[in-house]
């Protein structure tokens, strides 16, 4: 029977993995496992030709005794059977050299990252698991001091991380704030604000209401009906006392205190379009 030249083995990738290169090392490690996957297939191939090759020579020589030409391929045959023995040896040995330099460097990587690393706050540390173009990162030269550490302890529960914007409201709710004689009432100031204008007309004027959310602003207006009667933004309605809303405080039966203070609640959902005033009365 005619020998079979044993079947090619894709050389090894290069170059070869290098533990301290970290930039390389996982591209690296991904092309020498995808090559070792395909190798184990050609290291069958090869060992089954060398056997195939090989009862095939045992076979020729068994009759060498009857023809020179026989035992001549049939020596041929061996020495090309120990020759890719020798070639997949060779190989076998290299790809374990180089997955135990991947095992080497996988460990180090993982204990160095278990150590000291610290990743530059420009790159993402996460990414969507569906959309990748969703990630995240940290920011620290914003607000950390520098030479400064700061910990961040992780609540043994799940939940959605709340942010500053998300708690300026709570914030501002609580925070009083003395608007002196100016009836101009700028909401981000507090939840509670104090007004005592002068005797005589006046005006009263928001600024700053959230679009699109509940909002409400309470006021303690000092001797606000003193010299005459407080003009209200266009489209502010008045709760009368049976719940009706009514255009102005007048028509609400509400007298402003010219001597005392009137308590009075203001909200809106429309963004200040349209202010819904209820004063506080026992």
């Amino acid at each position: 029977m005619a020998v079979t030249p044993p079947p090619t083995i894709t050389p090894a990738p290069t170059p070869a993995i290098q533990r301290g290169d970290r930039t390389t090392f996982a591209s690296r490690v991904d092309a020498f496992i995808t090559w070792l996957i395909a190798a184990v297939a050609q290291f069958s191939a090869v060992a089954s030709n060398v056997f195939s090759n090989a009862t095939d020579a045992a076979a020729s020589a068994s009759s060498a005794g009857t023809s020179l030409t026989n035992a001549n391929l049939a020596k041929w045959a061996a020495e090309t059977a120990r020759d890719a023995a020798q070639t997949a040896k060779g190989l076998a040995e290299t790809a374990k050299g180089q997955a135990e330099q991947a095992r080497d460097a996988a460990a180090a990587s993982a204990a160095m990252a278990s150590g000291v690393v610290a990743f530059v706050d420009s790159n993402s540390i996460a990414k969507g698991s569906v959309d990748a173009s969703k990630q995240v990162r940290f920011e620290c030269d914003a607000l950390i001091p520098t030479g400064t550490v700061v910990p961040l302890t992780v609540p043994a529960a799940g939940g959605t991380i709340a942010t500053l914007s998300d708690l300026q409201e709570m914030t501002r709710a609580m925070t009083y704030y003395d608007n002196g004689v100016s009836t101009a009432v700028a909401y981000a100031l507090g939840g509670t604000q104090r007004v005592a204008p002068p005797s005589g007309a006046k005006t009263m004027s928001f600024t700053g209401w959230p679009a699109g959310r509940q909002a409400v602003q309470f006021l303690e207006l000092v001797n606000i009906g003193l010299g005459g009667t407080p003009a209200w933004p266009a489209g502010t309605r008045f709760i009368r006392y049976d719940g009706a809303l009514q255009t102005t405080a007048a028509a609400a039966n509400i007298t402003w205190q010219t001597s005392g203070t009137d308590y009075v609640m203001v909200s809106t959902r429309d963004g200040g379009a349209t202010l819904i005033v209820s004063v506080l009365r026992g």
